[in-house]
């Protein structure tokens, strides 16, 4: 007998529970590795025994989908289902079995579905990996059941209920009555930590076209699938996952082919596979790898659903995708628990435009501010972007990508006109104060372990009356202070109490429509004899940001705090 997880039980429930209530069409959303197959394999033992003489119809799109509930019927519950499972497929048909597995393609063949129900109506109907259900064969086969039998009860369990197409499982279910998502089930100790590392390739996908919400193939495998990439994934699997399993996914199969050859030829083991791969030699090929005799399986697509591969701790993906769906697929091979597992470790290998591809972030919903990575100066083989996911969200100990997400979100939020330059400093010019003193906030670039300081810089005012008449003013040398040190969250806090006690509000707050107007020919003159300050096309509010800016740091370059240019 299966011994259910607690979430595993509630999704039974909660399925039962909605039909009950006269709720037919159902889905159950669970994470790729928290049991999918247990919980209907469950469902349909409970609901099979409860109603003598009822059938049920579990559906998948592939041989291995198959193959799994069938040997698990055998294996976990006490009832003899062996002998009551039929598969229909290919040249199997036993289609008069109380429970029949079948793929799709077998059953959209004419005659095939009508053998089986020939036999009798299905009361029952199971479809796995359920985000391909409102694809035409889908819905004409669950169609022609619930003509056969307008009572037809019907669940749906995928990993991954949205679809890159956009095309909605609404128009197939009545309700999601369950759900447990990767989020969830690595909070709840069902599947490990992640770790995640964003490797810089220098390739661009700008080029590359979209098609039903997704990069096309062939152009993407054009420009990700070449020598440079291949060698950057070796190598990084050598660096970060030498002692791991790996599953890596390309776009082609050709490149899958190459990857393979690519790993061979340095030494770690490698095997490619893909849907045109004789059935004996992908078989033989997971018998390898859960043996450990095989390192790393490169493949296209083909072990993104619906194969148990618990010993991989390693995923290289090396195919940019827009699709959630795809990325959860791909990433959700690697999470499953497994004696000495610790973690998954996500290689992900970007191109330049990370703002437009999926990301681990995305789909934990602790999204990374991807342009916090977007830069173009980073060497081949950087790690640009990384953090730690086990149920809290971390950046990795050191990666600069965190004190520039944590920036980036200040000054989203803030109501001061912060000014951040290239090399992550940042001032606010919080304008002259009551006691005729202008005064700057500073933040240095990161020092050792990203600790910052915060400067305080202040020059007096003077004001005289010259002989005319008229009052002008003396500038007082900067005078410097430390205000703080440490983390960015340390200093944010004591930055923003100062700006709201002595800010100019129509100076230093962002919304002021004078900041928007062009910059003034005074500003420019002045602008153009300062190291730094000047820029093309620079509206009057941000030339006054960058002035301030670089004025500041030059004094605290000759008072010797900072050694930045």
């Amino acid at each position: 007998m299966i011994q259910r997880r607690d979430y595993q039980d509630q999704a039974v429930e909660a399925v039962r529970d909605a039909w009950e209530k006269g709720v037919s069409d159902v889905l159950v959303t669970a994470a790729t590795g928290t049991g999918k197959t247990a919980i209907f394999l469950s469902l349909l033992d409970e609901v099979l025994i409860d109603n003598p003489g009822s059938r049920a119809l579990i559906i998948a799109h592939r041989k291995e989908l198959i193959d799994q509930p069938k040997a698990r019927l055998s294996q976990y519950f006490e009832c003899a289902w062996d002998a009551q499972t039929g598969i229909v497929m290919a040249d199997s048909d036993e289609a008069d079995r109380r429970i029949t597995v079948a793929t799709i393609q077998t059953l959209a063949t004419p005659g095939r579905l009508e053998r089986i129900l020939s036999h009798g109506a299905i009361d029952y109907l199971i479809l796995d990996e359920c985000h391909h259900s409102t694809a035409d064969s889908y819905v004409n086969v669950w169609q022609q059941l619930k003509n056969a039998n307008p009572g037809l009860l019907h669940l749906g369990v995928t990993a991954t209920p949205i679809r890159g197409d956009g095309d909605g499982l609404a128009k197939v279910y009545q309700a999601e009555v369950f759900h447990y998502g990767i989020r969830e089930a690595i909070i709840g100790r069902s599947l490990v930590n992640v770790r995640w590392l964003a490797i810089q390739t220098r390739v661009s996908v700008k080029d590359v076209t979209t098609s039903g919400g997704d990069f096309v193939a062939k152009r993407l495998a054009s420009v990700m699938e070449v020598d440079n990439v291949f060698d950057l994934v070796v190598e990084s699997h050598r660096q970060y996952a030498a002692d791991r399993q790996a599953i890596a996914f390309t776009v082609s199969v050709e490149g899958a082919e190459r990857l393979a050859e690519k790993f061979n030829s340095n030494g770690i083991s490698a095997v490619a596979v893909s849907a045109n791969t004789n059935k004996h030699v992908r078989s033989q090929a997971i018998k390898d790898y859960d043996a450990g005799h095989i390192k790393v399986l490169c493949n296209v697509g083909i072990y993104t659903e619906g194969v148990d591969l618990p010993t991989a701790s390693c995923i290289h993906q090396i195919r940019p995708t827009k699709s959630d769906s795809l990325y959860v697929q791909m990433m959700g091979r690697a999470l499953r628990l497994w004696p000495g597992k610790e973690d998954a470790l996500i290689l992900d290998y970007c191109p330049k435009e990370k703002r437009n591809i999926c990301m681990a972030g995305d789909v934990l919903g602790v999204t990374i501010r991807k342009d916090a990575i977007v830069k173009d100066s980073e060497e081949e083989g950087e790690v640009v972007g990384g953090f730690t996911f086990d149920g809290k969200f971390k950046y990795l100990e050191g990666n600069p990508a965190d004190l520039i997400a944590r920036q980036l979100d200040y000054l989203d939020l803030s109501p001061w006109s912060w000014y951040r330059a290239e090399d992550n400093s940042m001032s606010l010019d919080l304008g002259e104060g009551s006691d005729h003193t202008e005064r700057v906030l500073f933040v240095a670039p990161a020092g050792a372990e990203n600790e910052l300081t915060l400067f305080g810089i202040g020059r007096k005012i003077t004001k005289l009356v010259n002989a005319d008449g008229y009052e002008t003013s003396e500038k007082s040398p900067y005078v410097i202070k430390i205000i703080a040190s440490g983390t960015f969250a340390d200093l944010q806090e004591r930055a923003e109490m100062i700006a709201n006690r002595r800010g100019n509000f129509g100076l230093a707050q962002k919304k002021r429509n004078w900041r928007k107007q062009p910059a003034s020919d005074k500003q420019i003159k002045f602008a153009r004899h300062i190291k730094g300050a000047f820029k093309a096309g620079a509206s009057r509010g941000e030339m006054a940001q960058r002035i301030t800016h670089c004025l500041a740091r030059k004094n605290l370059m000759i008072a010797g705090f900072i050694n930045v240019v």
